[in-house]
């Protein structure tokens, strides 16, 4: 991600939520946000002519009209040859309003699902008088026993493989 994304973000979420188009558009927002690497290394690829870039990008978007922000948008992102990190902007917007309302989406990855009770433990004890946890599971065959959470650019790690590496660690420096 660029140094640029976040300022970008930031901005566009200033527009759309003055304009109030922020809801209406993060549909839109979360499909830039999970676009595959390849699809944006070609946005960014200078080798295709920015304008055929720009309306590919468009088309994607539904063809939004040239004077709203989300096209507004992507004649900025091309002019700036900065296209090709939509998807960056989009996710660093989705996290930053998800900061701006207290709400905190993260993973919790085990080698089994965890039972309900038992996210919603996790959730109640991860979240702060300032932010609400939410967590979803993935299972994960590397991971021995316990868990490993990921929350933004925080991860808490609750493994055996984790305990395991730090006695590692530990009977190797003593």
């Amino acid at each position: 991600m660029s140094k640029a994304a976040p300022r970008y973000a930031k901005a566009l979420l200033d527009v759309l939520s003055a304009s109030g188009e922020l809801e209406r558009s993060l549909p839109v927002l979360r499909g830039l946000a999970e676009l595959p690497e390849n699809v944006t290394s070609l946005l960014g690829d200078p080798t295709v002519p920015a304008e055929k870039r720009a309306q590919a990008l468009r088309t994607a978007l539904g063809s939004p009209s040239v004077d709203s922000v989300l096209g507004r948008l992507v004649s900025l992102l091309s002019s700036r040859r900065r296209l090709g990190e939509i998807s960056s902007i989009a996710s660093c917007l989705l996290e930053l309003r998800e900061s701006r309302s207290g709400l905190a989406h993260g993973v919790v990855r085990s080698r089994l699902p965890l039972s309900s009770a038992q996210v919603q433990s996790l959730e109640r004890t991860l979240s702060t008088a300032s932010s609400k946890v939410s967590l979803s599971q993935e299972t994960d065959s590397s991971v021995l026993g316990g868990f490993k959470v990921h929350l933004g650019s925080t991860v808490l790690d609750a493994t055996a493989n984790n305990q395991l590496n730090q006695a590692r660690r530990a009977l190797l420096s003593a």
